[in-house]
């Protein structure tokens, strides 16, 4: 009897004792992403109603309004919200901000738990006025341009070093001159981007000094047939300054963070004065249609400006949805960008 208790142990054993050690060693690696909330019992059953449940979003069992997602695609807290009663109006930072048919605001903060899941932190029942006043305010800068910028971004580990960003606008011919992939470094690179369909060319120089990396920015796009140019700074803690906790949430955060869009926003409240300042687009279209001679010479010679892509699309004219692009001209002629 006394053997056979003692066989039945030995087999207990030898099964627990590998899960024991596979647990110890899963937690051992992983620590630093299982603790990186503190208590992870709230997310390991989030993750675990999420993976056996049909909900794409679970709130978290926290005094706090925390949800956790499968992946970190925004579309799936955007039908959250939606069904909530809010619409997405713009991402700022790593915050999302939504809009009520009743007035209402909320934001929607986003940080990474892992490659395959996501934590947001959602404030409901804002008041669409407070909301925008804290966030948004209308300046004209020394060269008349007005425009709307944030007072601040919604980020904890980003700040603001040279604000409200510098805007220029010129009529010379938009140009970008990608850094080749094999030449690029941390210090300076200058990429092409699209956002929401407008096409952005950014400059970025990176210098390092006191713990920190600041970052100048220069976006150059073209709005009415002019090149206007959004220059400005953002500071960036160097996340190992941080413990451990702080740390991850630092890199959470980085990771999330997105730029473009806020510098869109921005772009798009800029107030051209066109009675003054009309695009080569817009006369060229007024004068195309006339038949008197002096209309068809004004004409000619505008259209003469126009020899490329890049001065084609500073013109105003649209630019057609193909690989490559290509931009048209009303007496027909077509340009294709060249890289």
């Amino acid at each position: 009897m006394i053997f056979e208790h003692s066989s039945k142990n030995k087999k207990i054993l030898f099964i627990v004792f590998p899960i024991i050690l596979v647990l110890g060693v899963f937690i051992i690696f992983y620590s630093p992403l299982i603790f990186q909330e503190g208590n992870p019992w709230p997310q390991i059953k989030g993750i675990a109603r999420l993976n056996f449940s049909n909900k794409d979003v679970v709130k978290l069992d926290i005094g706090e309004n925390k949800y956790i997602t499968k992946s970190n695609d925004p579309e799936i807290i955007k039908s959250f919200m939606k069904d909530k009663g809010y619409d997405f109006t713009e991402q700022m930072g790593s915050g999302y901000l939504f809009k009520s048919d009743a007035g209402a605001s909320a934001v929607a903060t986003h940080r990474y738990y892992s490659r395959y899941y996501s934590l947001w932190s959602i404030t409901e029942n804002l008041s669409a006025a407070e909301t925008n006043n804290n966030l948004w305010t209308t300046i004209t800068n020394d060269d008349g341009i007005t425009f709307q910028y944030p007072k601040e971004l919604l980020a904890k580990y980003v700040s603001i070093a040279e604000w409200p960003p510098v805007i220029k606008i010129e009529t010379d011919t938009y140009f970008c001159k990608t850094t080749p992939q094999e030449v690029s470094s941390m210090s300076e690179i200058t990429s092409q981007r699209i956002v929401d369909n407008r096409t952005y060319c950014v400059n970025i120089k990176h210098e390092g000094a006191a713990g920190s990396v600041y970052s100048s920015y220069a976006y150059t796009t073209v709005k009415n047939g002019k090149l206007v140019k959004v220059n400005f700074s953002l500071r960036y803690t160097n996340c190992g300054n941080y413990d451990e906790e702080q740390n991850k949430a630092c890199a959470s955060e980085r990771e999330a963070f997105d730029i473009d869009s806020t510098v869109d926003r921005i772009v798009q409240t800029i107030k051209l004065d066109l009675s003054q300042n009309e695009s080569l687009s817009d006369q060229i279209k007024k004068c195309i249609i006339m038949s008197d001679m002096a209309s068809k010479e004004k004409c000619d010679l505008l259209l003469k400006q126009i020899t490329d892509y890049g001065s084609c699309v500073a013109a105003g004219f649209s630019i057609m949805k193909s690989n490559p692009p290509q931009c048209a001209t009303p007496d027909g002629r077509t340009f294709i960008q060249v890289n």
